[in-house]
């Protein structure tokens, strides 16, 4: 994990940039809040999928399949923490209150691997709030069976762009808060049911173990996609504090309890498996409740708040994202424009934030609705593969880079002085 010198970041400031500074204390005193920023950490790197995880690690057994969780985890911190020091970086050094991927990317990669690396991220992020708009709604269905699916899939994309739009993010973080509240205890209590019905066959599956790479790789992409929080790491940068000190304790805290969740979920159900002598899980939830069917509730209520806590993480920093993202593209094809464009960016994205909040709601809503199943494939492509490479390949790249052109300009300064 590469650590840089964030004082410089804090501290260094470009002649002339003085009202930027008063800028950023605005800022400061109305929205930053530390454990907003944990609470939104917890709910958005915890998503529905790690209840399947099991089914990619039974192979390996308990101490394999743990090894490869706490690897994969802090694969997963390590470049999150990278891409909060290049947000720290550019926040700083544009005299801004908010970046985003898009940023970054143009900014380290060049317009031009920039532009497309920007789009990438967007539609990736914008499969991850698809995802979690049809996964409530199915919920939705299955508790009112008689609900018109559109009406299913959109009630509560519709209440948290209320919510986001209308309400300060002091009643956002409430509602996450609460959510995060419900998906601890449901969790707890599969937890609690699993060992209590497999105490014996817990300790007997410590007795196995398989280190062939075949049984211990497929559960890595998994374990990846089900930590990681990138998508919100700008934002979490907004909302945390006044360094990057501060968003590396709020990751490092906040990704701790995912991480504690995961193992002790993993551990239970492959307990189970071993129990019913089962070789494979198909599916982990079903083998729960094939053991206590009264989980039921709990099943659902952790899926249902796992995939709100992260539809709320998403929709509050995917709206910047996507405004630099187009932005950056109308700029490739009117560069006239660019330099007046973005000296107005941020003014732009403030006017049109609630259009933009609404956007990436509503239209999941009908793509659920309609076109569910020609999406699904992209879907799981998108969210295993391109999710490990683009937070976990792309972050270092990016961050070297960004290194690279500090050291260049201090010796550029220190030549020309």
């Amino acid at each position: 994990m590469a650590v840089a010198a964030p004082h410089r970041w804090r501290r260094r400031r470009r002649p002339g940039t003085a009202p930027r500074r008063g800028r950023r204390k605005s800022c400061r005193r109305g929205k930053k809040s530390f454990w907003a920023a944990v609470s939104l950490i917890v709910g958005t790197a915890v998503g529905p999928g790690m209840l399947g995880l099991p089914s990619a690690t039974i192979r390996s057994g308990q101490a394999p399949s743990a090894a490869a969780i706490l690897l994969s985890w802090a694969y997963v911190v390590s470049s999150i923490i990278l891409v909060a020091e290049l947000s720290f970086s550019a926040m700083e050094r544009d005299g801004v209150d908010e970046v985003s991927f898009t940023g970054l990317a143009s900014s380290t990669l060049g317009a031009d691997l920039g532009a497309v690396v920007a789009v990438v991220y967007a539609a990736l992020s914008f499969s991850l709030i698809v995802a979690c708009v049809a996964g409530i709604g199915s919920l939705v269905s299955q508790l009112f069976p008689r609900v018109n699916p559109v009406l299913a899939n959109a009630l509560f994309p519709c209440f948290a762009g209320v919510l986001i739009a209308f309400f300060p993010f002091k009643a956002v973080d409430g509602a996450n808060r609460a959510l995060c509240g419900l998906m601890l205890v449901s969790i707890t209590a599969l937890v609690v049911t699993g060992v209590s019905v497999g105490r014996s066959s817990l300790l007997r599956s410590l007795g196995y173990a398989c280190w062939s790479p075949g049984a211990i790789l497929p559960a890595i992409p998994v374990t990846v996609l089900t930590l990681g929080f990138h998508v919100i790491t700008p934002f979490i940068c907004k909302i945390v504090g006044d360094s990057v000190y501060d968003a590396r304790r709020a990751i490092l805290i906040g990704g701790a309890v995912p991480l504690f969740m995961v193992l002790s979920w993993n551990a239970v159900i492959l307990g189970l498996a071993t129990a019913g002598g089962n070789a494979r899980i198909g599916d982990p939830i079903k083998l729960l409740l094939s053991v206590n069917p009264a989980a039921l509730p709990a099943v659902r209520g952790f899926a249902f708040a796992a995939l709100a806590t992260s539809l709320i993480g998403y929709a509050v920093s995917f709206p910047k994202q996507l405004a630099d993202t187009v932005e950056l593209i109308v700029q490739r094809f009117s560069p006239k424009q660019g330099s007046v464009q973005q000296s107005n960016a941020s003014s732009g994205y403030g006017r049109n934030g609630v259009i933009l909040t609404w956007t990436v709601l509503i239209v999941p809503i009908f793509i659920v609705s309609f076109f569910s199943a020609a999406f699904s494939r992209a879907l799981d492509f998108a969210g295993v593969y391109a999710n490990c490479f683009l937070f976990g390949i792309l972050p270092p790249v990016m961050a070297w880079i960004h290194r690279s052109q500090e050291r260049k300009r201090s010796h550029t300064c220190a030549s020309d002085a």
